[in-house]
């Protein structure tokens, strides 16, 4: 173990018996440290060159079923006890709840899977990074005349470990790294009106990120097709959610799945376990221990064993994602899914992807829009109530006809997870943790101008 990881371990272990000197009956902690690397430039300049480092130790104690938090940046040794009694103190000011204890000793993480998400490599130098983003902007801006500006390019990457301990037995610790290349290039049509788009991919090792020029090019061509936008016709048609769209649907059907809603009754399906609940094409899963996953981890935030489930089978509704606390209070077993400080979040969750291409579910839409982009939000986990304004592509005898922007789309997810009717081939995860190939849905509202 290096130096860094024992002076780190022994800071740890002094703030847990700190507590239990306090008087805490139960603790535990995360004590996290890494560094930050941001590069922004734009038109070629840079604007923004960050690089830091942090410390932080976040402390939860449990007295007489009542439980606090304290956090501190760069601990201090000296400083344990006080931060401690602290803590301690501010539990005495707490309700009291049966369900605020840790998990018993058995239930821990005890396999914990290697799972490649640190890059010992750390990637290029700065002055490269800082080359990159510039060649990412620069292959935007040379695709097409019409694209004569950019919002900037970024190059930014992440390294840190993470250690966390428990009063009761539990101790892991995990390094991961991360880096993103993105680009918002800026086009300009024959009446001078400006629209923009982006792309950016991320990953855990720098050489699985794609190069500057297939995703300046990616940019380029999503921002081209805004071009011209005209209405959409309003009434009921199919509607096709490219990939980043699908995905932000997938996290809202998550939404509904987390105990911390089912058990309060806020969640539209919290009754609905073991039923169907979406078309067969929907199939919903998460996967926290995929290599080089941008969710992945080795256990939950608190301590628990992670593995691979099926939210969603074939349209069935068959698990809630909880913490301990909300599994708990369901009475179930608790599925990995927990954040520390309490509340439930996906690792790596996707749609399973079908076997036709997008270009096929869009030959085989007569009339329909194709959505590209989504603003704001309007969606209501209780109901399930979905409205949404949208930009994106109008679609005529099974192909694109033009663009299309102020367009509103709306339903409730009960009967729009119940049409759809196609999911494409195209699943990419290095879009983000929350990610889905082309979903079809047979027919929703479509609202335009």
């Amino acid at each position: 173990m290096s130096g860094q990881r024992m002076e780190e371990r022994d800071i740890a272990l002094r703030a847990l018996a700190a507590a239990r000197r306090a008087g805490a009956d139960e603790a535990d902690l995360r004590l996290e440290w890494g560094r930050e690397f941001t590069a922004q430039l734009r038109l070629g300049e840079l604007e923004v060159l960050k690089e830091a480092t942090s410390r932080s130790l976040l402390l939860r104690v449990y007295k007489d079923r009542k439980k606090a938090v304290v956090a501190v940046t760069e601990p201090d040794p000296a400083n344990l006890d006080a931060l401690a009694a602290e803590a301690v103190a501010l539990a005495g000011a707490c309700a009291p709840d049966e369900h605020h204890r840790l998990p018993e000793p058995e239930r821990y993480a005890s396999e914990l899977a290697a799972l490649d998400l640190h890059d010992a490599s750390g990637g290029p130098d700065t002055a490269r990074r800082i080359q990159l983003a510039r060649e990412v902007e620069q292959a935007a801006l040379d695709a097409d005349p019409r694209i004569d500006n950019s919002q900037g390019a970024g190059f930014a990457a992440g390294d840190g470990e993470l250690l966390y301990l428990t009063s009761n037995g539990f101790e892991g610790r995990f390094r991961s790294s991360q880096f993103s290349l993105s680009v918002m290039p800026v086009a300009r049509d024959a009446a001078g009106e400006r629209v923009t788009d982006g792309w950016a991919k991320r990953s855990r090792h720098f050489d699985d990120l794609d190069d500057p020029s297939t995703l300046g090019a990616e940019a380029a061509r999503r921002v081209l097709r805004r071009l011209d936008a005209g209405a959409a016709p309003t009434g009921r048609y199919p509607v096709i959610f490219e990939p980043r769209m699908a995905a932000r649907i997938v996290g809202m059907l998550f939404r509904c799945l987390c105990g911390d809603l089912v058990w309060r009754g806020r969640s539209y399906l919290s009754q609905r376990l073991d039923s169907r609940v979406a078309s067969d094409h929907l199939t919903l899963v998460d996967d926290p221990l995929r290599p080089r996953g941008l969710g992945s981890r080795p256990w939950d935030g608190e301590g628990l064993p992670c593995r691979r489930l099926a939210f969603v089978d074939r349209g069935t509704l068959r698990q809630f994602a909880t913490d301990l606390e909300s599994a708990r209070r369901l009475d179930s077993p608790a599925t990995g899914h927990g954040v520390w400080g309490g509340g439930v979040a996906p690792s790596n969750l996707y749609l399973e992807p079908g076997e036709k291409s997008p270009e096929q579910l869009i030959r085989e839409t007569e009339r329909g829009l194709y959505v590209t982009g989504m603003m704001g939000g309007g969606f209501q986990p209780t109901s399930g109530h979905w409205s949404q304004g949208c930009t994106g592509l109008w679609i005529e005898n099974g192909e694109i006809a033009q663009p299309v922007r102020e367009v509103t789309v709306a339903g409730d997810f009960d009967a729009i997870l119940g049409a759809v009717d196609g999911v494409a081939n195209d699943l990419d995860p290095s879009l983000g943790a929350v990610v889905s190939p082309t979903l079809r849905v047979a027919e929703m509202a479509v609202g335009g101008r």
